[in-house]
């Protein structure tokens, strides 16, 4: 099937995009991620991970709680949620890992060059988790296949 072919080069593409957009925007826009969408639900459909739909359900919930905490953001949820949808169960909890190793690697990172200049500005805009979602996530992905 030519998805085979050219779905990695096309998700890690779109994910270096939502990367830079989160970095210097840290917004991830909800056609991108209707986009991701898209092409994991292929995937979804064409590996037969349907279980992977309750799970980015659940994600979609459990993120929504910590929205509203103020914990996270709304488009690394939706984000996050529909990522999940191409990852084997299996594999979900190590790509939980591995975004929150990055994240916190991120965050620290964050905190020290926040401290090294303007720390208020640099705090106000958050980390862009946005970057280990999309490294994790790839990686859950090709563990998957």
């Amino acid at each position: 099937m030519l998805l085979d072919n050219l779905w990695w080069p096309l998700l890690a593409t779109i994910s270096l995009f939502v990367c830079y957009k989160d970095i210097t925007k840290r917004t991830i826009s909800n056609r991108v991620v209707f986009f991701v969408m898209s092409i994991c639900g292929v995937l979804n459909c064409q590996y037969g991970v349907f279980e992977s739909v309750l799970y980015a359900i659940g994600i979609l919930c459990v993120g929504f709680i910590f929205f509203n905490l103020n914990i996270i953001a709304a488009g690394d949820v939706k984000l996050l949620s529909v990522f999940s949808l191409a990852i084997a169960p299996q594999y979900l909890p190590l790509t939980l890992f591995i975004i929150t190793l990055l994240g916190s690697l991120l965050g620290v990172a964050y905190y020290l060059y926040a401290k090294c200049t303007d720390y208020k500005k640099i705090m106000e805009n958050g980390v862009p988790y946005g970057v280990p979602i999309c490294l994790g996530c790839l990686f859950g992905i090709a563990a998957s296949l």
